[in-house]
């Protein structure tokens, strides 16, 4: 077999010369199809990828030049512009619980096949764009599939503006969220993988993921946010009536810093006087425990 080098790799045959990153993916489930003993903890990386794959070829001795250069037509005839996937945030987790979720659910609407291999290792776009590689459906069908997951993810973003008066630096209103959530009709709706948060942002996820998920209309998802901000705004009104005013004097600077912190936190020097009172109370019990 003729061959051609690229940086870090093996030298690969001719007929993989147009494989890039998104085309190795595609032919490794095409090689493990067809029987290869490939192996998965080297599909995660690219170059590693291209070196198993090169390497996995050349010791099998049985594809030629014209079957590659077959394989080189299949891939690319099946191919969505990368234009398409541009609207997938990289870092969108709200999105990427959404997108993968709602694409194996209804991806047999374009012929879709699962990756033979663990797609975690991937980066989420990287499989959603793998996902739509594998399936058989013509390429026009799988553009009418993008357009309704665009379009149907436009609809659960805007309910967006709904969602501002959720302090993701307050604690105790987040937990408030999750528990009020999880009681609630939409608490059907909370993704498995999500129902045990650990930080503010996994809460606040919990949450916006369960209307994602809730095929609720926005008008109902717009009530149900009503209610909750309602919900939270009496709670929080008898807890600041239980409060004392406490006026305090301190050096310039002092207050400044507190101004600034508790700015950058979005929530009001008291609370954030009164978080560090808290934390230095519950430090000192532990102490004395």
């Amino acid at each position: 077999m003729v061959s051609i080098a690229r940086d870090g790799e093996k030298k690969r045959p001719v007929g993989l010369s147009e494989f890039k990153g998104r085309e190795m993916l595609w032919l490794w489930c095409r090689l493990a199809a067809k029987g290869y003993g490939l192996n998965p903890d080297l599909v995660g990386e690219e170059v590693s990828r291209a070196n198993h794959l090169i390497k996995s070829i050349y010791d099998s001795d049985v594809e030629t030049v014209r079957e590659l250069r077959e394989y080189r037509d299949e891939c690319f005839s099946r191919q969505l512009d990368a234009s398409e996937f541009k609207w997938i945030k990289p870092h969108d987790e709200r999105l990427k619980h959404w997108i993968v979720e709602t694409i194996t659910q209804y991806g047999q609407q374009i012929g879709m096949r699962f990756p033979p291999f663990d797609p975690s290792v991937l980066a989420y776009r990287e499989h959603v764009m793998l996902l739509f590689d594998l399936g058989d459906a013509p390429v026009q069908t799988k553009k009418w599939f993008m357009s309704e997951l665009r379009r149907r993810w436009s609809s659960n973003i805007e309910i967006d503006q709904e969602l501002k008066w959720i302090n993701k630096s307050d604690e105790e209103q987040c937990r408030w969220l999750v528990d009020e959530v999880l009681q609630s009709d939409i608490g059907v709706s909370v993704a498995n993988a999500l129902r045990f948060p650990v930080s503010n942002e996994d809460r606040f996820l919990l949450l916006a993921n369960a209307l994602d998920r809730s095929g609720l209309g926005l008008q109902f998802k717009k009530l149900f946010l009503k209610d909750l901000k309602s919900k939270w705004d009496k709670k929080n009104k008898k807890s600041v009536a239980k409060k004392v005013q406490c006026n305090l004097n301190v050096d310039p600077d002092i207050h400044r810093y507190i101004k600034e912190s508790a700015k950058s936190r979005g929530i009001r020097m008291g609370e954030y006087v009164e978080n560090l009172v808290t934390e230095e109370m519950k430090r000192q019990q532990g102490q004395g425990a």
